[in-house]
Formats: C-alpha cells, sequence, structure tokens
C-alpha cells in the first residue's frame, strides 16, 4: 500500500518481519544503490543526452521482466537556469500501446508525504497551528495518542502503528481495489481505542497512519478538506498543473494518463501472523492495479504527478517558494534511522536521516548527503534525489511494485545517470 522499504529498510524489534513497500520511503535502498556504474566509459564526444538515454533504454531492456515494467521517465535539472533534459523509455503497457512521454502521470506514492507536511508547516506560517502541538489538541477522538506531537507525526518518531501493514486493510483491498475508505477507517485500524493492539514502535518508525492524522489536522486548521486545501495553497499557486490528488477514484482523464501499474509483491504484510507464508495482498498478483481507488493511501501516498511537475516541486520547496526559512528548517531538521534522536545531518557513520516527510541519505559515491524520496505504491515507484552541492535535482519513476529484492529504479536509472553526469563534467566540482 504505498511501501516503503530498501533505504528505508526499517528497524523493527529483533525478530521481525522487514517492512514491506505499500507506502514506503526507500533510504536503504538508495544508499546500496547508487555509486555501482551502469554508465558508458567516460568519452568526450558523446552527447549527454544521448548517454542518458541510453541508461533508460538499457533499464527497461534488461530489468523489464524482473520488475514488471513497460517504461520509465527520467528529468535531469542541472539548476542555473539550464532547461530540464526530460527523457522517457518504454510504453504505457496496455492494450492501445502508446509511448512513455511527457503527458504520462505516474502515481507517486509516498512523495505525497511532503506535500503533507509543507502544508503543515504553511498553516504554521500563518499562525493556524505549531508542530509542537498535539494530536490531542486538534484531535481529541483519538486519546490513546493524545500526547503525540504533530512533529513526531512528520519525522517518523511517534510510537504509532502502520495502518497499512495490516491484514485488516490489506483483506479489504485485496477484494476489491476499488474500495472506498475513510481517514477514520484506516487510522481505526490500529486504533487502541477501537481495540486494537499492535506492537508500540519505538525510536524512528515508518507509519503510513501519522500521515492520515496529519491530514485531519490540515483540514481542522485550515477549514477546508485535505484536497481542497492541497489544491488552493500549493498545486495552484506553483502552477502544478500536471499534479492532481483524490481519496477515492480518479477520473478517467486522468486514468487514461497512466500506464499499466502492476503489483508483483508477494512479500507479507508486518503484521501479519508468524509464519507467514502467503500475503494477504497476493490476489492482487499480476493484476493491473492503476485504475485502484487511492483512498487508501491519502494524504500519506494518494498523489499522482509527472517528472517535470515533481521537479518544479522540489526546487519550490527548497527554494522558498512554499514558506518562510523557518519552516524549512523545520523540515530540514532531521532524526537518525538508527536511533530516531535528533542528529545534525547525516554522515559515513550515521548515513540515513529523516526531516518532516524528507529523506536525507549520505554516500560517497553520491558526493556527499542528499535529499530525497521513494515512494511505492501497489503499481508504481516514484524518486525524487536532491543534491544542493551541485544544484541538481533528478526526478524518476516507473509502472510496477516488483518482487522483495527487484527494485533497482535508483541503481540502474539515477545511480548511472549521477555517473553519466559526474563523468561528463556537467556537476562540476560541487560545493
Amino acid at each position: 500500500m504505498v511501501r516503503f522499504a530498501g533505504i528505508l529498510q526499517k528497524r523493527c524489534a529483533p525478530g521481525a518481519k522487514p517492512l514491506r513497500r505499500h507506502l514506503v520511503s526507500s533510504i536503504a535502498m538508495l544508499l546500496a544503490a547508487i555509486g555501482v556504474p551502469g554508465a558508458p566509459a567516460r568519452a568526450g564526444t558523446h552527447d549527454l543526452t544521448a548517454r542518458l538515454q541510453r541508461v533508460l533504454d538499457s533499464y527497461v531492456a534488461d530489468r523489464g521482466q524482473a520488475e514488471a515494467i513497460s517504461g520509465v521517465a527520467l528529468q535531469v535539472d542541472l539548476g542555473g537556469g539550464k532547461p530540464a533534459i526530460a527523457l522517457f523509455s518504454g510504453n504505457n503497457g496496455l492494450p492501445d500501446t502508446k509511448p512513455i512521454d511527457s503527458r504520462t502521470l505516474f502515481q507517486i506514492g509516498s512523495n505525497t508525504k511532503h506535500f503533507t507536511a509543507a502544508l503543515i508547516l504553511m498553516l504554521e506560517a500563518a499562525g493556524r497551528l505549531n508542530i509542537d502541538q498535539t494530536v490531542g489538541d486538534w484531535l481529541p477522538q483519538y486519546p490513546a495518542w493524545k500526547q503525540v506531537t504533530i512533529r513526531s507525526l512528520l519525522n517518523m518518531t511517534s510510537p504509532i502503528p502502520n495502518y497499512s501493514e495490516t491484514p485488516e486493510i490489506g483483506r479489504l483491498i485485496a477484494a476489491d481495489i476499488h474500495h472506498q475508505f475513510t481517514d477514520q477507517e484506516l487510522i481505526a485500524a490500529v486504533d487502541p481505542g477501537n481495540g486494537k493492539s499492535f506492537p508500540t514502535p519505538t525510536g524512528w518508525f515508518y507509519s503510513n497512519t501519522n500521515n492520515i492524522l496529519a491530514g485531519l489536522i490540515i483540514e481542522a486548521a485550515s477549514g477546508m478538506d485535505y484536497k481542497t486545501a492541497l489544491e488552493t495553497m500549493i498545486l495552484k499557486p506553483l502552477h502544478l498543473r500536471d499534479t492532481f490528488y483524490s481519496n477515492g477514484e480518479y477520473p478517467p482523464r486522468i486514468e487514461a494518463r497512466e500506464p499499466r501499474g502492476l503489483f508483483e509483491n508477494a512479500g507479507c504484510l508486518l503484521y501479519q501472523p508468524e509464519p507467514c507464508t502467503t500475503s494477504t495482498l497476493a490476489p492482487l498478483i499480476g493484476k493491473d492495479v492503476h485504475t485502484q481507488n487511492m483512498s487508501w493511501a491519502g494524504p500519506a501516498g494518494a498523489i499522482v504527478s509527472n517528472m517535470n511537475d515533481l521537479d518544479l516541486w522540489i526546487r519550490a520547496l527548497f527554494g522558498l517558494k512554499v514558506f518562510p526559512q523557518q519552516q524549512l528548517d523545520e523540515m530540514t531538521s532531521i532524526v537518525s534511522h538508527k536511533t530516531g534522536l535528533p542528529i545534525a545531518d547525516v554522515s559515513a557513520g550515521d548515513p540515513a536521516g529523516f526531516g518532516l516527510d524528507l529523506g536525507r541519505a549520505y554516500q560517497d559515491a553520491l558526493g556527499g548527503a542528499v535529499w530525497f524520496y521513494q515512494g511505492t505504491t501497489l503499481g508504481f515507484r516514484a524518486t525524487f534525489v536532491y543534491w544542493p552541492q551541485y544544484d541538481l535535482v533528478m526526478t524518476t519513476a516507473t509502472n510496477s511494485q516488483p518482487p522483495d529484492g527487484e527494485d533497482s529504479l535508483n541503481k540502474l536509472v539515477v545511480g548511472s545517470a549521477f555517473t553519466v553526469l559526474k563523468e561528463s563534467g556537467a556537476l562540476g566540482t560541487g560545493n
């Protein structure tokens, strides 16, 4: 359900299953993936765009079957006023076969979360709330979590379990991909006040429930439903015309721009009883889920977009076009994945961190520290990576949730494209 694995392979209790990828943010995946060159050797006469195109074409050709993909999109934004390089490979995988192109929309999964965090911070900047207020201040109907701060919802240090890893929610999705959920129904699946009992997370724990609660707080503080707040406060002012949100079925005009999205992940959900041999979601394996009702993801992962809009959004976010410096400082204050405690920044010794719904990772082969997110829905994956030191943004997406261990989007697209840029001299020396 919007699963987040890989780069952010969750630190669960000893002996617990690794987090599946329903609405997933992939930190470990990025750390493990990038720095494995898959690019041609340096050749000054080669055109940069042609070399990047070969990266995409090779990924689709070499990984199409293993990852159940039919196409991929990549945008490389070198900053400094240079035109972004938009690249596409493959097709939509549907009976009316069309090439992947600039109009193709992908479910961006948990990249939705940094939009949700931004709405919270915009409301804070407007004096409507404070991120150190609590769930109890805004949502007293959830007394079990009355002391949980908004900040801890957004940096994933709250003690709240993940609804999307419960068999209850999984069964409803597997039985009918068009099932309409309410936010309250999702939260109830893990709410102690509703008689639910799951292990209490400690430290840093990735929970989609946090963002469903944050969405309700946005509605209470803004006086608008989440969709209206997102469109009014972010999408329209920033002219993100290819970014859409639905807490239900997307209209045909939007679905028609999405490629096929295959679910191929047979791994069990985190909260399925042990021993687990068959995933609750097994009925979906091999199915195209691009027309799925996205109410199960909501403010945690229901946005669809293209790579140009995702790039524009990241530039706006870090370029202070969304909120003042105070809120950007709050958003980029990070905790360690290892401990859940605040750290000044990631490093070789503590390479994975998390801000307010933003990932932070360190790897020498990447040129140091980067901001990133990978969002994964049942049928799609989308990643942004931002290198402030190079003024570089990459956004990429493809159309499947592959079997565990098979996701090489970051390795073979982001990592290889970075190698091409580095070898070509397009990045300079960094700063």
